[in-house]
């Protein structure tokens, strides 16, 4: 029998998902007609949030509890795709029909996992913590397809910047060479990172999961995710040129930081540039892909919240 603690706190995130009042999509994109007709062919909703290996127990909770409530009461279908290494993310892939109601089934089950992701244990939505430095963090990530990208930006990048307006989160749509090992093998896929504060980051994710379903992909996605030669046969990488007071605090006391990371994920990481408070570093990365796309993922989590 599902524990009752656990079905009465996703029952109160339903609730308040539902309680939420959403401006429309139109009050960014200034193209009501658009969008109406774009909603209208869309017959399926789909999201893909990405999880942290760390976290997906507790979406998932004990023998299937949590995932299994939140799927019963938002109907929407749920898979959560499966890892080829201990420490890669997971893909949680949420959908469910486009029946023309203010808040889709598939939002609503979005919302609640991100509840559970944000939340720091039962009962509490507190900042998570992430190594390296205990830096108080909340982070949400979304794949999207490449053909999604535009409607979040928007010309000039207006869309974008309402969206950040309006919620108060640091919204970011990333490279595609920052994706996850996770990832598709769909050479367009985009990571959408949502951070700040709990109360933000939700407020941004309700609106973007509100653009995302009126501006479905022009592709069909595999809900499988699949791993390229590129991403399997490159392992070394790089992150775009970083500042040098960003440098710093990453390398850390005597290295501390740095060398934290190198031991938490096997691969090398060397920093390389000049020095000065208005210089930028290149830092790369090497070792095998698993090594590398841990090693990626816990240094930009410190850079992201070092820019907050």
């Amino acid at each position: 029998m599902p524990d009752e603690k656990e079905d009465s706190h996703v029952a109160e995130q339903q609730q308040s998902n539902q309680g939420v009042k959403r401006v429309r999509s139109a009050d960014f994109s200034g193209e009501d007609e658009l969008d109406s007709k774009r909603r209208a062919r869309s017959h399926e909703v789909l999201f893909r949030i990405v999880v942290p290996s760390r976290q997906i127990g507790r979406v998932i909770g004990k023998e299937g509890c949590r995932i299994r409530i939140i799927r019963e009461q938002t109907k929407a279908a749920i898979k959560i795709a499966d890892a080829i290494s201990r420490h890669e993310e997971r893909v949680v892939i949420i959908s469910s029909k486009d029946n023309g109601s203010e808040i889709s089934d598939a939002e609503n089950a979005l919302n609640c996992i991100a509840r559970v992701i944000l939340q720091e244990s039962d009962g509490n939505i507190e900042p998570s913590k992430h190594s390296p430095g205990n830096v108080a963090i909340n982070i949400i990530r979304l794949l999207i397809a490449g053909s999604q990208a535009g409607c979040l930006i928007g010309k000039s990048g207006q869309n974008i910047e309402k969206l950040r307006s309006y919620s108060g989160a640091t919204i970011m749509i990333l490279p595609q060479n920052q994706l996850p090992l996770c990832a598709s093998a769909h050479e367009s896929d985009r990571l959408v990172q949502i951070s700040g504060g709990v109360a933000e980051a939700l407020k941004a994710l309700e609106k973007i999961g509100c653009q995302l379903r009126e501006n479905p992909p022009s592709k069909v996605i595999s809900i499988r995710p699949m791993y390229s030669s590129n991403s399997l046969g490159h392992p070394n990488a790089y992150l775009p040129p970083t500042s040098e007071s960003l440098v710093g605090g990453l390398i850390g006391k005597c290295g501390y930081n740095i060398s934290r990371i190198r031991n938490l994920s096997g691969a090398t990481i060397k920093v390389t540039g000049g020095k000065g408070e208005q210089e930028q570093r290149q830092i790369h990365f090497g070792g095998n892909t698993q090594q590398v796309a841990l090693a990626t993922q816990l240094v930009n989590e410190y850079l992201h919240s070092q820019s907050l």
